[in-house]
């Protein structure tokens, strides 16, 4: 039997629980730019505090995660008349962006063996 790699997300800072937190494994640029899907995502009840999400037998490479919590259900991230989100959101490596979301070289990490990404949502 052939096993792949692991990846444990574990999503800190959720500030409320209400609506769903929203996660994608996004393997390789192309899913991060958004040119095709993400191969793995979950999308599970909020609760408030620190969440836990692991998939398994994922082949090794580059990998992101993009996290959101979708506090009011509509499956989008919603923002104000400025543009600027108003439910939380994060990225692998904790990475931020300016006036947008981070860069793929910033969010990427390699995944070999078993990891854990400790990821905290923020606005």
């Amino acid at each position: 039997m052939i096993r792949g790699e692991t990846l444990t997300v574990v999503v800190e800072n959720v500030p409320a629980a209400e609506g769903k937190i929203m996660i994608e494994v996004l393997a390789g640029k192309t899913q991060f730019d958004g040119t095709t899907e993400a191969d793995v995502s979950f999308r599970q009840r909020a609760n408030a505090g620190s969440m836990t999400f692991s998939t398994s037998n994922l082949p090794a490479g580059g990998y992101a995660v993009r996290i959101m919590h979708d506090r009011n259900g509509n499956g989008e991230l919603d923002s104000n008349f400025a543009g600027m989100p108003t439910e939380t959101w994060a990225f692998s490596n904790n990475a931020a962006g300016n006036f947008g979301p981070p860069k793929w070289p910033d969010v990427k990490f390699d995944l070999h063996g078993s990891i854990v990404q400790s990821i905290k949502l923020s606005l």
